[in-house]
């Protein structure tokens, strides 16, 4: 029986049947959807999509012609892979509900599929675009593999080919290198936090100069723990070098644009983190023969440098005459030049001793000399004394004269207001009761003002 044929069965059966309420009517609808229309998968188009506080997710489903609204609850939306954005064409899996507050049709969707790309690659490109704006891909903070590690952290699966192939190759290459297994689920729910882990104790115990983390190849979704976000934080949180190697070649994941190097297979990131003892010795072996051939050059230099020089050499017998010639020529002008220097100074005594005045007459002089200027500067001092004098008792008479005092001991007296503390020098700038203080030739008096004349 259709949903139309129910609704006429129900609703057109008599007149007299009493009415429903708005709530029963809806509540009616969304019974008859439920029975009729149970799950169900619809593509369109997302539009007007937001995520309140409350973790859940709302948006409109459009095609060319209609729309409905969508709501995913928060449980089913945590576990999305990837973010529904406006535009984006998607296939929606759920059932259908009439909200009855306002009594509208809703889809309650408990699953999301991208349309074209699949969920998993649009998650991934996402989060790519997402931690390269934030800067954890950049090469400037990517750091060199140290050469000829002592110790090597190993993060991947505790019986994975991974770490098989991995130690294989690292103790052939080189016997003497330490090891340092870190074990982590590389695969299903769990393992991202797990090798994220791992990363994280190998920083914390610092052995380790370099940490190899990976896994062997699989499909996209095998290999989705190294796409995960926690993952590509921790490996940008290591203070260690990080290589990655996951998969095969051709597989690329978010560790491997974080990792300061990524090696296309396991097996390639132990070549790439160890020599071997051959490589070594034939390294040591070119570098030895380079050296020699260095060496045998620079000695044939310098035997060139030493013959032209010895051909450059006089005898030691005519650099000697020639020393000793040099050496007499010089005895005799230093001996000439000391004569003439004594001769000189004796004839410059001579004439010293001529000029040379007594010393008790010399003496003599100079203390009449002093007498004389004794005595002038004690008349100079007595009349400059006697003018600044005089010239003091010129300004006190003038300044005694200028004084208030001599004016209020001919009976004036001077007048100052006591709330502003100014003279008073007119009348009308005092108010009646008015205080005022009266100074005196000999102490002061208080008046209060009774009555002004101005």
């Amino acid at each position: 029986m259709s949903m139309d044929e129910q609704l006429v069965m129900r609703f057109g059966a008599a007149s007299s049947a009493p009415a429903l309420s708005v709530t029963q009517l809806v509540r009616l609808i969304s019974e008859t959807l439920q029975s009729s229309l149970d799950e169900f998968w619809v593509e369109g188009e997302v539009s007007n999509s937001r995520i309140p506080a409350s973790g859940h997710l709302y948006f409109t489903l459009k095609d060319e012609r209609s729309s409905v609204s969508v709501v995913m609850f928060r449980g089913d939306h945590q576990r999305l892979r990837f973010q529904v954005k406006d535009g984006m064409a998607v296939m929606v899996h759920g059932r259908a509900n009439v909200f009855e507050a306002r009594g509208a049709l809703q889809i309650v969707a408990d699953e999301l599929e991208p349309r074209g790309v699949g969920a998993l690659q649009i998650a991934f490109e996402q989060l790519k675009k997402r931690l390269a704006a934030e800067g954890l891909f950049d090469r400037a903070r990517k750091r060199p593999i140290p050469f000829l590690p002592r110790t090597i952290g190993i993060v991947t699966a505790r019986n994975g080919a991974g770490l098989k192939d991995i130690v294989r190759v690292l103790l052939d290459r080189f016997p003497n290198v330490h090891l340092i297994v870190r074990p982590a689920r590389v695969q299903g729910d769990g393992a991202a936090f797990e090798i994220a882990g791992a990363i994280a104790d190998l920083n914390e115990d610092g052995r380790a100069e370099v940490i190899i983390a990976g896994r062997g190849g699989g499909s996209l979704e095998d290999l989705w723990a190294f796409n995960e976000e926690v993952v590509a934080r921790a490996i940008f949180r290591s203070k260690i070098p990080v290589i990655s190697a996951v998969g095969h070649e051709i597989d690329y994941t978010i560790a491997d644009f974080v990792a300061d190097v990524r090696a296309p297979t396991p097996t390639a990131a132990a070549q790439l983190v160890v020599l071997s003892l051959v490589e070594l010795r034939e390294r040591i072996a070119a570098g030895g023969a380079a050296l020699i051939a260095a060496m045998g050059r620079e000695c044939a230099s310098w035997r060139e440098t030493v013959d032209d020089l010895a051909g450059r050499l006089r005898h030691p017998g005519a650099l000697t005459a020639r020393a000793r010639q040099e050496f007499t020529a010089l005895r005799d002008a230093l001996e000439t030049a000391m004569r003439r220097c004594l001769a000189n100074a004796r004839r410059s005594l001579r004439e010293l001793s001529a000029r040379l005045r007594a010393p008790g007459s010399e003496i003599r002089g100079r203390r009449h000399e002093v007498a004389t200027l004794e005595a002038r500067l004690a008349h100079a001092s007595s009349a400059i004394l006697a003018r600044h004098r005089h010239r003091l008792a010129e300004l006190a008479g003038r300044l005694d004269s200028l004084s208030p005092l001599r004016v209020l001991e001919r009976g004036y007296a001077v007048v100052s207001d006591t709330e502003t503390g100014k003279v008073v020098v007119d009348a009308s700038a005092v108010a009646v009761g008015g205080e005022l203080e009266i100074r005196l030739m000999k102490g002061k008096l208080r008046a209060r003002t009774i009555a002004r004349d101005t």
